[in-house]
């Protein structure tokens, strides 16, 4: 059974395995955008233990509310659990490790359709003021989205960072070129876990040498403040998306269901 101390130091390990190339990185992104609820600390223990999770959930949820049981034998990926006066371990199952009994439910994971891209697109132009050329597909919607909001958040996501250079490749660049470094890898790493759980691919405007300023970023403390921002910029974003590709969804079936009257 692992203890608290296993956990955290798995987390320092895994923050330098996933910032030691594009990547690297990329990959750990491939799973957050699957993830896109959970916070950064805890998709970078999925990673380092379940790199391919799809759905996560704890044991209580599962057998209580989706009425699926947990296999025999399944190996809980565990999280560090700090809402209480001292930390400790809980564990998440990945939905590949139940199995439905009666009334039972499989997690509802939205799949952008292509007959649902355009309605999207006209979504997200609505709802984030996207205009011109940033409107003229969804790839290039969610690169606007991400870029606004990367600057809008990046004053606040920056706060303190200063504080945790010293020894890192960081230390000792200036301000003006610490903050054009962060703010590219935050956007590109936003628009990248967009795309992806969008079912859209990022290389088609992305290059792997856009990522390189990770390699800078390679202890826990330093790379958690990036690995919050784009959480925190990807995961209202996506909750949308989802929210939006279900209405549409709805609407798809009600219509289907009109023809056939």
């Amino acid at each position: 059974m692992a203890k608290v101390h296993d956990i955290l130091g798995l987390a320092e390990f895994e923050a330098k395995e996933v910032s030691a190339s594009p990547a690297d990185w990329m990959g750990y992104l491939d799973t957050a955008s699957r993830l896109y609820r959970y916070p950064f600390s805890d998709t970078l223990l999925i990673h380092a233990q379940r790199p391919d999770a799809i759905a996560c959930a704890e044991l209580e949820l599962w057998n209580e509310k989706m009425h699926r049981w947990v296999n025999r034998g399944a190996k809980g990926i565990a999280l560090i659990d700090d809402t209480g006066p001292r930390r400790r371990l809980r564990y998440v199952f990945d939905v590949s490790d139940t199995h439905m009994v009666r009334g039972g439910r499989t997690p509802y994971l939205w799949k952008v359709q292509e007959q649902q891209k355009e309605g999207l697109l006209d979504h997200l132009a609505d709802t984030y003021g996207l205009v011109g050329d940033d409107a003229a597909d969804l790839q290039t919607a969610l690169l606007a989205v991400a870029a606004d909001m990367a600057d809008e958040s990046l004053e606040e996501a920056m706060e303190g960072l200063e504080y945790e250079l010293e020894g890192t490749f960081l230390e000792g660049l200036d301000a003006d070129t610490l903050r054009v470094e962060f703010r590219s890898l935050l956007m590109n790493s936003a628009f990248y876990s967009l795309s992806r759980r969008c079912g859209l691919d990022p290389m088609e405007y992305l290059e792997e040498e856009d990522f390189i300023g990770i390699t800078d970023f390679r202890s826990l403390p330093v790379l958690a403040f990036l690995g919050n921002a784009t959480s925190q910029i990807v995961e209202p974003v996506l909750r949308d998306i989802g929210r939006t590709v279900r209405k549409m969804e709805r609407e798809e079936i009600q219509k289907d269901t009109q023809k056939m009257v």
